[in-house]
C-alpha cells in the first residue's frame, strides 16, 4: 500500500472513530470495522470472534461471519445461533501449535497471525477452515487473524480474514505488512470499544445484584467475588473503618482462592488478623498501603510488593510465611460513602494472566471500573448497616463503626 493510500486510510480511521464513538448498536459497530477491513486489505471473507469464559473454560464463540463471494452476512447475537463450533481455548496447548486453530493461537500469543495457505499448513489445526469450506463449498486459502486488544493489554477476542484479492485479476492475493499495521489499528479499535462495553455491563449488572437485600456477611462476599472476578485476582480484603478513636481499619472480609480460603471475623483465624491504626503516635499512617488509601482516598496499584520501597508489607510477608503464599500485585481502593467518605478499604491480590494463570500486575485500565464497583458496594454496605446494624457481639469487625 502506498503512503498515500495510507494517509487516506488513517483519515478515514479517524472519521470512523468519530462516528463509531455515538453509535451504540454494537452489530453496526462490529460490521463497520469489518467493512473496513475488508476494504483495506481487498478480501473476500471476514469473521470476528469474542472470547468468552466460563465454567468450562474459555472459547472463541462466532459474533459475525462476511464474505462476499457467498453473500454471506451473518451475525450471532446468542451462543449456539451459528452452525460453525466454538473454538475452544486451551492454554495448556499454547507451546503446541499444532493442537490449536489459527484464531486460537492468535488469542493465546497475542499476536498476529498469517497463513498463505491453510490448506498447505503443518502448524495449525484447521479442521474447523475445512468445515467452513465443506459447509458452504468454499475454499480458504490466505488466512490473517489478528487479536483484537489493546498494545500489551488482555485480548477481547480475534478478527480473522481470509483470501485477499489482487484488485486487478481478482486473484488471491498476500497480505501486505502495511495492511497487517491497519487492520490491527482497526483491531485495536475495536477493543477500545468492547471494552468500555464490558465495563459499564459490569457495573450494572453489579449495581443491580448489589441492590437487593441481604445481611452484611453477604454483601461483603459478593463484593469480594465481583472485584476478583472482573480484575482476575487471586485473593481480595475488606477492612471497615472504625471512627472511634483510635481510628482503624478493622478486617471483615478475605478471600483467597489458591489458598482455598474465605476468612469473616468469625472466623478464628481473623482474630489473628490485627487493626491497622490510621495514626501512630499523633501522625497519620502513610506507611502502610491501606491505611495509606483510606486517608489520601486514592487508588495504590503496585506491581510487585516484595521490590517496593514505598510502603510497610510486614504484616504481607507474614500472612505470606504462615500460608506458605508469595503476594506480588495489590491493587488497593478506598470505599467511599454517598458523602465521598472513606468508611472502608478493599485490597485485591495477585492479578492472573487469563491463559497462563501467572501473576501480573493489575492493568490501570482496571482501577476506574474497579473504584465504581467498591463505590457502588461502600454505598450498598452503608444502607444495609443502616437499615440492620450489627451488634458488637454478633460482629466484632463492626466494632465502633460509626
Amino acid at each position: 500500500m502506498s503512503i498515500f493510500h495510507q494517509d487516506a486510510f488513517f483519515w478515514r480511521l479517524i472519521h470512523l472513530t468519530r462516528s463509531l464513538s455515538n453509535e451504540t448498536d454494537k452489530w453496526k459497530l462490529f460490521g463497520s470495522i469489518l467493512d473496513e477491513c475488508q476494504n483495506v486489505t481487498f478480501c473476500d471473507g471476514a469473521t470476528l470472534y469474542l472470547l468468552e469464559e466460563d465454567e468450562e473454560g474459555m472459547r472463541l464463540d462466532f459474533a459475525m461471519a462476511q464474505n462476499k463471494s457467498l453473500g454471506l452476512n451473518q451475525k450471532f447475537c446468542e451462543p449456539g445461533q451459528s452452525a460453525l463450533t466454538p473454538i475452544n481455548i486451551h492454554p495448556s496447548d499454547s507451546d503446541t501449535s499444532q493442537t490449536q486453530s489459527i484464531a486460537a493461537y492468535c488469542a493465546l500469543q497475542n499476536k498476529s497471525v498469517c497463513v498463505e495457505d491453510a490448506y498447505c499448513t503443518n502448524q495449525f489445526n484447521v479442521s474447523g477452515i475445512k468445515n467452513f469450506d465443506d459447509l458452504f463449498d468454499y475454499k480458504t486459502r490466505s488466512v490473517l487473524s489478528v487479536p483484537v486488544a489493546k498494545p500489551n493489554q488482555k485480548v477481547l477476542g480475534v478478527i480473522q480474514l481470509i483470501n485477499p484479492q489482487n484488485p486487478l485479476s481478482g486473484t488471491v492475493a498476500r497480505y501486505s505488512e502495511s495492511q497487517i499495521t491497519i487492520v490491527e489499528a482497526l483491531a485495536s479499535l475495536l477493543a477500545t470499544i468492547l471494552e468500555s462495553a464490558k465495563l459499564e455491563q459490569s457495573e450494572g449488572e453489579l449495581l443491580i445484584r448489589l441492590s437487593q437485600p441481604k445481611a452484611a456477611d453477604a454483601i461483603f462476599e459478593r463484593v469480594l467475588d465481583e472485584a476478583m472476578r472482573v480484575s482476575r485476582a487471586d485473593g481480595a480484603t475488606i477492612y471497615w473503618l472504625c471512627k472511634h478513636p483510635p481510628q482503624r481499619l478493622e478486617f471483615v472480609a478475605l478471600k483467597n482462592t489458591s489458598l482455598n480460603l474465605s476468612l469473616s471475623p468469625a472466623e478464628s483465624e481473623a482474630n489473628t488478623i490485627a487493626p491497622l491504626l490510621l495514626e501512630i503516635n499523633g501522625e497519620a499512617n502513610l506507611h502502610n498501603v491501606a491505611t495509606f488509601t483510606a486517608i489520601s482516598k486514592q487508588v495504590v496499584n503496585i506491581d510487585d510488593a516484595y521490590n517496593n520501597t514505598t510502603f510497610d508489607f510486614s504484616g504481607m510477608k507474614s500472612f505470606d510465611q504462615q500460608h506458605g503464599y508469595t503476594s506480588r500485585s495489590f491493587l488497593s481502593v478506598p470505599l467511599m460513602n454517598h458523602e465521598q467518605e472513606v468508611i472502608g478499604v478493599m485490597q485485591l491480590i495477585n492479578a492472573r494472566n487469563a491463559f497462563t494463570q501467572e501473576v501480573v500486575p493489575f492493568a490501570p485500565r482496571l482501577e476506574p471500573i474497579v473504584k465504581a464497583l467498591a463505590s457502588y458496594a461502600a454505598m450498598t454496605l452503608e444502607n444495609d448497616l443502616l437499615l440492620h446494624p450489627v451488634s458488637e457481639e454478633k460482629n466484632p469487625g463492626f466494632r465502633a463503626q460509626r
